[in-house]
């Protein structure tokens, strides 16, 4: 998801140190199922290949925390945009080229970023204060800015079934009047005199004549409409 960072407001550095700082006591808190248990190793057996010195001054234990702890930051920031911490001050990492970051660019920040922001007396994390966008080394590195995201809230009106709602008490329902009872356009058509199925005189004298003279009467009527029809000057 694009995301324009022209008008967005930058999160300063006190915020972001609170929200790092929760994070932290996050990772602590979770780690802690593997450090406890270490740590009663060591009392028993310092020379433990799990406890003991490693790599200068850190175990394997130590190693494996401190993966976990980038681990818990590469995929918080690149699939939510943003850690716990940030989520509790709705803050977000963006890219400064308004585009989607790529994981290689997220875990470049949370890694060697954050490293080198931290490797000489923390002076890229104070960065921050001299930025106008409030950027350390790390967000130098990898393009990015922290920025303030609001999420808005929409609001969805559910439409009402009448007919499920429960009267309340003492509401009468208004009677709904005899089903027998006639409305007046019933009334206008019961009033209305039946219609004759009689058939016409016409039709009565042609029913009462003999077969051979409807023959000759429907000969003449056929002979008289072709006369007209010849005499008529606009028949063409």
């Amino acid at each position: 998801m694009q995301t324009n960072t022209k008008d967005q407001v930058y999160a300063g550095f006190f915020v972001r140190l609170t929200a790092f700082l929760i994070d932290m006591i996050i990772v602590s808190v979770a780690l802690a199922v593997i450090r406890v248990p270490m740590w009663f190793v060591s009392l028993n057996n310092p020379d433990n290949v799990l406890v003991r010195n490693f790599i200068f001054q850190y175990s394997i234990v130590d190693i494996v925390c401190y993966l976990l702890t980038v681990l818990y930051f590469v995929l918080m920031t690149y699939y939510t945009g943003a850690t716990l911490g940030k989520k509790l001050f709705q803050l977000r990492v963006v890219s400064t080229e308004d585009r989607k970051m790529t994981f290689f660019e997220v875990l470049y920040r949370e890694s060697i970023g954050r490293f080198l922001s931290g490797v000489i007396m923390n002076l890229g994390y104070l960065l921050i204060l001299a930025q106008k966008e409030h950027r350390g080394i790390h967000d130098l590195l990898a393009d990015t800015s922290v920025i303030y995201y609001h999420e808005k809230k929409v609001y969805v009106h559910t439409q009402m079934n009448y007919r499920n709602m429960v009267p309340q008490p003492g509401y009468t329902v208004p009677p709904q009047g005899n089903a027998n009872s006639q409305t007046p356009q019933n009334a206008d058509s019961n009033s209305m005199p039946p219609q004759s199925n009689a058939n016409p005189p016409m039709a009565q004298e042609a029913d009462s004549m003999p077969s051979q003279s409807k023959a000759d009467m429907s000969t003449a009527v056929s002979q008289e409409t072709a006369v007209q029809q010849k005499n008529d000057p606009t028949d063409f």
